[in-house]
């Protein structure tokens, strides 16, 4: 176990000295930099007044730095957030082919089981630190713009009005839960580029492939057409972490969904494990 630990430390302090590591960390704290200077237009700052005001009636209460930083996260989460996990897990053994480093690594007497797990659980770790990160950004967005405040208000979906509010205290606690919640919600994300980096791809190909695979999920799952099939879809399960932000949180689904996210990452996972495993690293 301890030997374990080590490899797992190694292989994180390896992912950070990367640059293209710091990327999504880098492109949130600019665009929510942006955010908060496109926030202090007249026209902007009185649309969201507006909102806020129609939702509650009480524009001062729920006008806060948790309402600003929420509004942030719903806009910009998704589609970003794909874009910097899938980089980083696309390259963490795609890379390690490209620079010629697979069989050095393999020298040691390590299976090829453990050096996956290790990554794998490195890209979990990474994923954790960076929602951390862009969660509390969002929220010091929100303090810039509105200090404290007072309570949060949470409209997750302007077609399917479901309004929640919380005072202060349970609504930092509510937006501390994100960060587990969409650590969960991006397994197949960071599982499918991870499977993508077990074969023979360059790392830009790995990355673009999620993506696209996820654009196409997307897309698909909005056409009507496809309405009764909506459960085969990815991102439809995906948009389930505002669950941590109900009023009353619907545990039973969270769990659900939970468990079909990660069965979706331990699939990718395992057919990850099994190409590689049958690689010949020599040639």
């Amino acid at each position: 176990m301890k030997d374990f630990l080590a490899q797992l430390g190694w292989e994180l302090y390896r992912m950070f000295v990367r640059k293209r590591t710091w990327i999504g960390f880098w492109v949130f704290l600019a665009l929510e930099g942006a955010i908060l200077g496109l926030l202090q237009l007249p026209r902007i700052n009185e649309a969201v007044i507006r909102i806020i005001g129609r939702s509650t009636g009480s524009l001062d209460t729920y006008f806060s730095a948790l309402t600003v930083a929420f509004i942030i996260l719903l806009f910009t989460v998704f589609l970003l957030g794909a874009v910097a996990l899938s980089l980083v897990c696309g390259d963490i053994l795609a890379k390690e082919q490209e620079d010629g480093n697979l069989r050095l690594l393999l020298a040691r007497p390590v299976s090829r089981l453990r050096l996956l797990v290790v990554k794998y659980l490195a890209c979990q770790i990474y994923t954790a630190l960076f929602f951390s990160f862009v969660v509390l950004l969002a929220f010091m967005v929100g303090l810039a713009y509105r200090g404290w405040g007072g309570g949060m208000l949470v409209l997750p979906s302007p077609e399917k009005p479901q309004i929640s509010l919380f005072d202060w205290g349970e609504g930092l606690g509510r937006l501390a839960l994100l960060v587990p919640f969409f650590t969960v919600v991006y397994l197949p994300v960071t599982s499918l580029s991870f499977c993508f980096s077990c074969t023979r791809m360059k790392p830009a190909s790995a990355t673009i492939i999620t993506i696209s695979i996820l654009m196409a999920d997307f897309v698909l799952a909005k056409i009507p057409w496809f309405e009764d099939y909506k459960h085969w879809f990815i991102t439809p399960r995906m948009e389930k972490w505002v669950y941590a932000v109900h009023q009353h949180i619907p545990w039973p689904a969270v769990w659900e969904t939970a468990i079909q996210l990660g069965t979706i990452g331990f699939t990718a996972f395992i057919i990850g494990w099994f190409v590689f495993e049958r690689r010949d690293l020599k040639s």
